[in-house]
């Protein structure tokens, strides 16, 4: 065999090869194609949920790049997937749905949550990139006020089982305190760590306030006004820090008051002020406040 045929018989091989490989990447396209049409009409069906583009990434990861879009534009052209619909968000997010099961108007209502959710991680996100710091769950119920509690913690946990959203994890706090952050600038051993330190410095703040009232003005503090917006401090963060100020040798000149009446709780440190004192004030504080009858 001469070289000229030697290189012929290695052309066509060559060809027969990318012949075969093009085969086979077609065939796995196909199926590929076929996962993404049976999920998104079983999440329509049975959990009555979009299916999000992301699903890709996980379907098709062996395929090359460049056949996700030829791929997601054959299904709108396949008479066989007549029933899928695509619904394209504000925010850029594409997503999936199967209006035999789910009707266009119940899919934009959904796709509206989900502009809520994509929002809800890019404060995450933007938290721990900018501020290293940790998002209260308060201030997700701060930020969308329209939407129930309970709703906005339904949607955290739908996020916790979708792959675009696996880097946003919770925290919580030894006084039970819900945080998120973004596990890709913030690691799980810091988040622990900052979520000790958000109680630490609650019960700081509680004690230096006391103290400082107690010596400048002199008056006993109002316990409930530790949860204003000029301290910030969580309903479900204060009762526990009140209850380690009062046991912590350090802030041993912390005592705490209650109004016989109203049943108001005020602290006040002993370092400033006697209990007798701390008393009367409490007493002028609260029955001032009384409504005249």
């Amino acid at each position: 065999m001469t070289m000229h045929e030697d290189f012929l018989g290695n052309h066509s091989h060559s060809r027969a090869a990318q012949a075969f490989h093009r085969t086979s990447i077609s065939e796995q396209a196909a199926e590929v194609k076929a996962k993404l049409i049976h999920n998104v009409r079983r999440n329509s069906k049975r959990h009555g949920v979009l299916t999000s583009s992301h699903i890709l990434t996980v379907l098709a990861q062996d395929l090359p790049a460049d056949f996700h879009r030829p791929l997601l534009e054959s299904i709108s052209h396949d008479p066989l997937c007549s029933d899928i619909r695509t619904l394209l968000t504000p925010s850029g997010q594409l997503f999936f749905y199967s209006i035999a099961h789910m009707s266009i108007e119940d899919a934009a209502t959904k796709g509206q949550l989900e502009e809520v959710k994509f929002a809800m991680a890019e404060r995450i996100r933007r938290d721990s990139r900018i501020a290293t710091a940790l998002t209260p769950l308060n201030a997700m119920f701060a930020q969308f006020p329209e939407i129930t509690r309970v709703k906005v913690c339904s949607m955290l946990n739908e996020m916790q089982t979708q792959a675009h959203y696996r880097d946003i994890k919770t925290v919580s706090s030894t006084s039970g305190e819900l945080y998120l952050y973004c596990d890709a600038h913030v690691t799980d051993k810091y988040a622990t760590m900052l979520a000790r330190s958000a109680v630490s410095d609650a019960c700081q703040t509680i004690v230096d306030t006391v103290r400082e009232e107690s010596r400048l003005y002199p008056r006993p503090t109002k316990v409930s006004a530790f949860t204003s917006q000029v301290y910030g401090i969580p309903p479900t963060t204060l009762q526990p820090c009140i209850v380690r100020v009062l046991n912590a040798t350090e802030f041993a000149d912390i005592r705490k008051l209650v109004h016989p009446e109203t049943e108001a709780e005020y602290l006040y440190s002993n370092l400033h002020m006697t209990e007798e004192q701390a008393v009367a004030l409490m007493k002028w504080l609260e029955e001032g406040r009384q409504p005249s009858t």
